[in-house]
């Protein structure tokens, strides 16, 4: 049994090379080494500018699909809304009572995560110790395709109310900075809740009047966190559906979920 060897056309400077070997002119020699050496410059030049244009072509694409997809996220964007009440009594007999709404970062993720996941683009954070212990947190968004934006960026103490020990309170700022650079990385400006979202939806899911009514209701009557977690993940899906998503909905079956699971672990207590 033979074995053919295919053959190749020699390189340019594998011509040089042998040439340089068969002549007898050690000067010639010598000239001959010179154009092997710049020819194998010029080779690796050559072959650097052409993965750096191949590197350049692709990060234009992924920017460009980045730009778009985003873009097609923003069109979409969900309605965030401040779902979370704080009130607490001042110290200061003389001032006013502290009472305000916030936004809740897993209720945000609920809805901003799966819109963003559609159109092929995920968020991370970024933290970093700074002097007087101060946290900061970054946010970034990144494109399936491998394109990375930093968003926004923000500093600030631990967070001292309530009592809380020196780990609870950089977890409690560093979740208060999550929160408000993801909002701002995505251009999301929250809204006040609604005075009757916790009580009714009135969406119509395929055609059928108050079917998210009945979602809650369901979320409402599981028996057990399993069950719990079943339910919602349905009605969420439900809510995907339709065309554009029902974000409204989303955050208050979040919200119903969380007062059951509540309910739910007290009762086991």
């Amino acid at each position: 049994m033979s074995i053919e060897l295919q053959r190749t056309q020699p390189t340019g400077m594998e011509l040089l090379a042998k040439l340089s070997n068969s002549v007898s002119d050690p000067q010639a020699a010598v000239e001959i080494a010179k154009q092997i050496v710049e020819l194998q410059t010029r080779q690796e030049e050559l072959r650097q500018k052409s993965e750096r244009f191949e590197w350049e072509k692709l990060d234009r694409q992924a920017r460009v699909a980045y730009a778009e997809a985003f873009e097609r996220f923003k069109a979409n964007a969900p309605k965030i809304l401040k779902t979370k009440h704080v009130n607490f009594k001042s110290k200061d007999t003389t001032k006013p009572d502290t009472s305000y709404w916030h936004v809740e970062l897993d209720k945000a993720c609920d809805l901003l995560i799966p819109a963003l996941l559609k159109e092929g683009l995920t968020h991370r954070w970024k933290s970093a110790d700074m002097p007087g212990g101060y946290t900061r947190v970054t946010c970034f968004i990144r494109h399936r395709l491998g394109y990375e934006e930093e968003g926004a960026s923000l500093a600030g103490p631990a967070d001292q109310s309530g009592g809380k020990n020196p780990i609870q309170g950089v977890g409690s700022s560093t979740s208060y900075l999550e929160r408000y650079t993801f909002l701002a990385t995505c251009g999301i400006v929250p809204t006040g809740m609604d005075n009757d979202g916790a009580d009714t939806v009135g969406i119509a899911f395929n055609g059928n009047d108050g079917e998210g009514d009945q979602w809650i209701a369901k979320i409402r009557e599981a028996a057990t966190p399993s069950d719990l977690m079943k339910v919602w993940i349905a009605a969420q899906n439900e809510a995907k559906k339709l065309t554009p998503w029902d974000y409204k909905a989303m955050t208050i079956f979040s919200e119903t979920r969380d007062e059951r699971g509540k309910e739910l672990k007290k009762a086991a207590k």
